[in-house]
């Protein structure tokens, strides 16, 4: 598979990846017709993450973003590379950021009734009369996204079978069908890759969101399945996470918190884990807690960090000091692809702990680190940030050194207590400090500035976008060296 992503430097031993997109004005239908390509790539062995949002300033349009890559996948990287667009007429502007060489698949209707320069040059368009086919199909509207999933599959040559047994239910299967059927007989293919064949015997693996991975965290190691758990995970992976999801489920108290969307309280005999989801200001989770007992604020930047900390949460916490795990409005709309064998692991790692199924005091003691550092142990530049953000400064790091530029970066794993010792052993071996933030609240920087003498900078995505590595990587002062 050779990669779509034109801000990559090339680098043939780098793994590839594809980034797709399909956008329209149907957000729940989205997401389901989405579905069968994400676990049909899980299954032939790709890592895949995929992330729903609502594409700003354009009415009510919604896409999931799709990331595909051989390699692991820290976050939704940049640019796209196979856009999927199903509404009436393309928008203004280059919202989805096409650009030269990406591909466009959309109405014929569409691409007749758009405006000339909206679509960039060099951007390869496919029409497909997916409105007329879905009315042939017997479909009202509904079936238009299964078509067009069905010409992405045999335009990237996935593997037809491994979508057809993911369809649910059946009669969605005739519009994928007609996809397929159409693009093979008037769809020629120009100047696109496929995706490579899969490893010959890649892990399995399975596509969780962040419901899932919480209930797993927190299940793993007091479920009842003893010695047989891993047995039974190997013999049908969706089983077991259905069943270890619904147990948990069942210990679960959700209520409407005043910072955040809700949260939601996981009780056992031996204490409780707080998830906060859509958390977008940790400062203010810490005034709740010194309001009554104060909490241990745990952050989580992807979907493994979910399951790993929900693990360690739960064997640590103590009534008197409750853990709360925060997971940002991101990370609530993504899944992620995770291999058989981390859960395998994690399920074996809960069995071995002292005291099986019963709490540990000290839930820093059960974190491998408080705060990972990454790069130069000298660096011009060095980036401290939290939460899904992690993802995108490891990508932006790794473009960083490829053009020679000396940078590092710290990733916190607690937010409360304040990791200050962390802190500033970190910005005693940099030259200038960069908070990567999230959103433009800032509310890590300010969080830092309360409890260090630290002053940073910061960097925040432009409203209404995500972060991306090339936030990071364009910005002009990278390579400066003024002290913090």
């Amino acid at each position: 598979m050779a990669p779509f992503t034109r801000w990559l430097p090339v680098a043939p031993e780098r793994p590839s990846d594809l980034i797709i997109e399909v956008a329209g004005d149907r957000t729940a239908d989205l997401a389901r017709e989405t579905t069968a390509l994400e676990q049909a790539l899980a299954d032939q062995g790709f890592e895949v993450m995929a992330q729903a949002t609502r594409v700003d300033g354009i009415g009510p349009t919604s896409s999931v973003r799709l990331r595909v890559s051989l390699g692991p996948i820290r976050s939704m990287g940049n640019g796209c590379d196979v856009l999927v667009y199903l509404g009436k007429k393309l928008p203004a502007r280059n919202p989805f950021h096409l650009q030269r060489g990406s591909v466009l698949l959309c109405e014929d209707r569409s691409v007749r009734a758009t405006p000339p320069g909206t679509i960039p040059e060099g951007v390869i368009t496919y029409p497909i009369p997916s409105s007329t086919l879905n009315l042939r199909s017997g479909g009202r509207g509904s079936g238009k996204g299964f078509f067009a999933i069905g010409v992405l599959t045999h335009l990237l040559s996935v593997a037809e079978k491994a979508l057809r047994r993911r369809i649910q239910p059946e009669f969605r299967l005739r519009f994928f069908d007609a996809g397929v059927s159409w693009a093979s007989h008037h769809l020629h293919k120009r100047d696109i890759f496929a995706l490579s064949p899969a490893p010959p015997a890649p892990h399995q693996r399975v596509i969780l969101n962040p419901h899932q991975a919480m209930g797993l965290g927190f299940e793993l190691g007091s479920c009842d399945c003893g010695p047989a758990c891993v047995q039974r995970l190997n013999r049908s992976p969706e089983e077991w996470t259905a069943e270890h999801v619904s147990a948990a489920w069942k210990a679960v108290a959700v209520s409407p918190g005043p910072h955040i969307p809700f949260q939601e309280v996981y009780r056992k005999s031996d204490g409780e884990v707080h998830v906060l989801l859509g958390a977008a200001d940790p400062t203010a989770l810490i005034k709740r807690g010194e309001a009554g007992k104060v909490p241990c604020v745990l952050v989580a930047a992807d979907l493994p960090e979910i399951l790993c900390l929900m693990n360690t949460a739960r064997r640590s916490a103590q009534s008197d000091m409750p853990v709360w795990i925060v997971v940002d409005d991101h990370l609530t709309h993504r899944v992620q692809s995770i291999s058989l064998q981390m859960l395998e692991e994690k399920a074996k790692e809960a069995q071995r702990s002292p005291g099986y199924g019963a709490p540990s005091r000290g839930v820093a003691s059960r974190l491998v680190v408080t705060a990972e550092r990454e790069g130069e142990p000298d660096a011009d530049v060095g980036f401290v940030t939290w939460g899904t953000s992690q993802g995108v400064v490891r990508e932006a790091l790794a473009l960083c050194r490829s053009f020679g530029l000396n940078v590092a970066a710290l990733y916190p794993k607690i937010l409360w207590p304040p990791p200050v010792e962390d802190l500033c052993s970190f910005a005693a071996t940099v030259k200038r400090v960069i908070v990567v933030e999230p959103n433009e609240t800032e509310p890590y920087t300010r969080l830092i500035t309360s409890y260090t003498s630290l002053r940073p900078s910061t960097i925040i995505p432009e409203p209404g976008q995500p972060l991306t590595p090339m936030d990071i990587f364009l910005r002009e002062d990278l390579g400066g060296s003024a002290a913090c």
